[in-house]
């Protein structure tokens, strides 16, 4: 029989993807949302109002230090994920850590290697992954259903004009792709593995960061990935998948879609329609791998979140983003 004990989870951020953590999280009978932590205790006390939580903490540490949470959801802006993450497993927790999952390679290695140390664990919150349209799609990918795969082609934009947005401020690890780049950049890792080269170019601000960054991809087979993301006006959340054989047509948006339509060459379209639950699959997921004792995902292991930031790394070394921090 499969174990069903409840996982009890604390909430790190009060931002909207902590909303949509804590309200994914009450459709899974196994999962309980116990407490709330935030730089202040007011933003934790009216996010614990507004969710019905029962603990609000106003610092992160003593979210750490709450003994009824087995695992943390890091939900700030990527430029906390590093030190918020190290600080919760040394704390005793498992974590659940969004996307991206640090700033650049060196801090993954450390927080990995925390997880490792203190017997935790750990996983990049990769929702799209565990998206049931994800899993459909390479399956019939897999199968011979359109054919050779030749060009992964993923774009995701959103219109961003505020300078002061954490989109556009180099101090909060800002630009398009730590924050929207890396979804397309996992469209074709997950039908086509891991590159073998990559070549960027991007449009960057004033302030430094990229407002547009576009990545070619290679990969054995003789296949490419186009990687598109932008925050400077253009809105786009499209992705498409040629093969010698046909197409395939995502969905909007390409990173949680309800579905995809499969184009046979010289054959009707068929619409494939999985709906899926958001963030509940891949929290599901933790709950699983923590019951059984593991450390890691088999989905989203932590050699696959690592050559992930070695690629991003390097379309950032070839577009010129620094970041103060790595100065």
């Amino acid at each position: 029989m499969a174990d069903t004990t409840t996982i009890r989870w604390g909430i790190a951020a009060t931002g909207g993807i902590a909303t949509q953590m804590t309200r994914a999280l009450r459709t899974l009978p196994d999962a309980e949302v116990v407490a709330v932590g935030s730089r202040s205790q007011d933003s934790a006390d009216a996010f614990a109002g507004d969710h019905v939580i029962p603990r609000a903490h106003g610092s992160y540490a003593d979210l750490y230090a709450d003994d009824d949470v087995d695992i943390v959801y890091v939900a700030s802006p990527h430029s906390g994920h590093h030190a918020m993450t190290i600080a919760a497993l040394r704390a005793g927790r498992h974590v659940l850590c969004e996307k991206a999952f640090a700033v650049n390679t060196a801090q993954a290695q450390e927080m990995i290697a925390t997880a490792r140390s203190e017997g935790r664990f750990l996983m990049e919150a990769m929702w799209s992954w565990f998206m049931p349209a994800w899993v459909e799609m390479r399956s019939r990918i897999e199968s011979g259903d359109i054919g050779e795969i030749r060009l992964v082609d993923a774009t995701f934009g959103i219109p961003v004009f505020d300078e002061n947005s954490r989109l556009r401020r180099p101090d909060l690890t800002g630009g398009a792709l730590l924050d929207l780049g890396i979804y397309p950049l996992a469209l074709a890792r997950w039908i086509l593995g891991e590159p073998s080269t990559v070549t960027a170019a991007a449009d960057l601000t004033d302030q430094g960061v990229d407002a547009i960054s576009t990545a070619l991809l290679t990969f054995e087979s003789g296949a490419l990935g186009v990687a598109t993301s932008t925050c400077d006006g253009l809105s786009n959340h499209e992705g498409r998948i040629l093969g010698t054989g046909g197409s395939i047509t995502v969905d909007a948006p390409f990173w949680h879609p309800d579905g995809f339509t499969i184009h046979p060459a010289g054959g009707e379209p068929e619409h494939v329609d999985l709906p899926n639950r958001g963030l509940a699959h891949e929290a599901a997921h933790c709950m699983e791998r923590i019951r059984e004792g593991h450390l890691e995902s088999y989905v989203m292991p932590w050699a696959t979140t690592l050559a992930n930031m070695e690629l991003m790394d390097e379309i950032r070394r070839q577009i010129g983003v620094v970041y103060p921090e790595e100065r």
